[in-house]
């Protein structure tokens, strides 16, 4: 496959340079990712809601896919000069063994009393392919893979999914009102946050829609 071209770089300022006239972003967000799939996606959601490259970065996550070096990127990030208004760590169960030691460390890092940050996670159960399949369906049987997932999705929906394919996500974009509705619903169904299937990568366009509704 050919390389992806970069996403948007990592932003370390909060003095984001732009031209005279132009407004100050209304807040700035953080997107730190596992993989190329949820960069590309979080990206078109950006595109999808107007909003501009000063108020939402999607990280190039040069740390690693496992949760914990998720976490340590946006850690890492959120210590540099300027700071963001708020930060997802968004992450998958999978098969990784560090998913619930990261999550924990989300919480920590959250409600430390010195310098806590602002950060949340946003996660998926077992893959962020649950996400995607939300757009078509309100699906809530268990499944033991992510390949289950993604052949739930070209059988019934998709038959060309492919992960981080950029015309499969502009189509996406088409119906993801319908997303946050079915990921609400399995989320009132949920014993827990550990259930699966789960996400709650809803919150994420949520938050989005709440950054891109404000006044300036």
């Amino acid at each position: 496959m050919a390389r992806r071209k970069p996403i948007s770089t990592l932003r370390g300022r909060r003095s984001f340079s732009r031209r005279a006239g132009q407004k100050a972003p209304r807040s700035v967000t953080l997107i730190v990712c596992e993989g190329e799939t949820e960069q590309e996606y979080f990206e078109a959601v950006r595109i999808h809601y107007g909003l501009s490259t000063a108020e939402v970065v999607v990280a190039e996550n040069t740390v690693g896919s496992a949760p914990k070096s998720v976490v340590q990127c946006a850690e890492r990030k959120c210590a540099e000069r300027g700071g963001y208004d708020k930060v997802f760590c968004i992450m998958d169960r999978d098969g990784h063994e560090s998913f619930d030691q990261a999550r924990a460390t989300i919480k920590t890092l959250a409600g430390r009393k010195r310098k806590p940050l602002p950060i949340e996670e946003a996660v998926s159960i077992p893959c962020f392919e649950v996400w995607v399949l939300l757009h078509f369906e309100r699906a809530d049987p268990p499944f033991t893979r992510c390949t289950d997932v993604i052949q739930r999705i070209r059988d019934n929906h998709m038959p060309g999914y492919e992960k981080a394919d950029r015309v499969v996500i502009q189509q996406l974009m088409q119906k993801i009102n319908e997303a946050v509705s079915n990921a609400q619903w399995l989320e009132a169904r949920a014993a827990d946050n550990n259930h699966n299937p789960f996400t709650s990568i809803h919150k994420v366009v949520r938050h989005f829609i709440d950054v891109a509704g404000k006044d300036s």
